[in-house]
């Protein structure tokens, strides 16, 4: 089965097994618009549930479905999911121009002058050395990388992380600028930081504890403040969810 489509993208029973923590099972629809804030305490499995969904880990069980004509699933993946993690997700002696024109040609529909675009924005040195940036500057390129990409599913893994609150609040402005601007794409959003949820609008709350998904659906959570979401964290019953949908 393909992994995302235009109709639906499913997780179904993924699981990742670690020496002191499980991840899963956890079975998940997404819908093309969902803004979905996957929420979660340092450790609770976010980013490896994100890089599951991204194909760049295996589970020890469970499939990815969905993306229409991709008889290959790790090509699929790569094409149409841009996942975003605080790494350098480029080669470290190519400059930032150097690393979109190599972009360019690793991806059809490549748009040069939207990454372009947010690394101005993000007053990132289009002339610099990826290799040598800083962990915000990093995370700046690969968020402008994900731009250009245009694909239909956007991972996000905690992108404000070591970002300095002026770059922080940049980020969160363009973020909802592009979510807006791409109304059809999904858009998973991993943070531990309770104050960016109302920034980015979710449609959806995952909430992640004990290696299990607890959904809520937007309008309930637009009801929640700090003090109400910290306590889901910590006080959400221990159960998984069946179905996400």
């Amino acid at each position: 089965t393909p992994l995302y489509s235009s109709a639906a993208s499913d997780v179904y029973k993924r699981q990742a097994q670690y020496p002191r923590f499980t991840l899963g099972p956890v079975t998940l629809t997404l819908q093309p618009g969902d803004r979905v804030a996957l929420l979660g305490r340092n450790g609770t499995g976010k980013s490896t549930l994100l890089a599951l969904m991204a194909g760049l880990r295996q589970p020890e069980h469970g499939t990815v479905s969905g993306v229409p004509g991709g008889d290959d699933r790790q090509l699929t993946l790569r094409r149409d999911v841009a996942y975003v993690g605080a790494a350098l997700q480029a080669l470290p002696w190519h400059s930032v121009q150097e690393h979109f024109r190599f972009m360019a040609q690793m991806y059809e529909g490549w748009n040069t002058d939207r990454a372009l675009a947010l690394a101005h924005e993000l007053a990132l040195d289009v002339g610099a050395t990826t290799g040598t940036l800083s962990r915000g500057n990093t995370v700046k390129l690969n968020l402008a990388t994900a731009w250009g990409r245009q694909a239909d599913v956007l991972l996000l893994d905690e992108p404000t992380a070591g970002l300095d609150p002026i770059a922080r609040t940049d980020l969160l402005r363009e973020l909802r600028r592009t979510i807006h601007a791409f109304p059809n794409a999904i858009v998973v959003y991993a943070t531990h930081l309770l104050d960016e949820l109302h920034e980015i609008d979710p449609t959806r709350l995952l909430v992640l504890r004990d290696g299990m998904v607890h959904s809520h659906d937007g309008d309930a959570m637009a009801q929640l403040d700090v003090a109400a979401l910290t306590a889901l964290l910590t006080d959400a019953p221990r159960r998984s969810t069946p179905e996400v949908a």
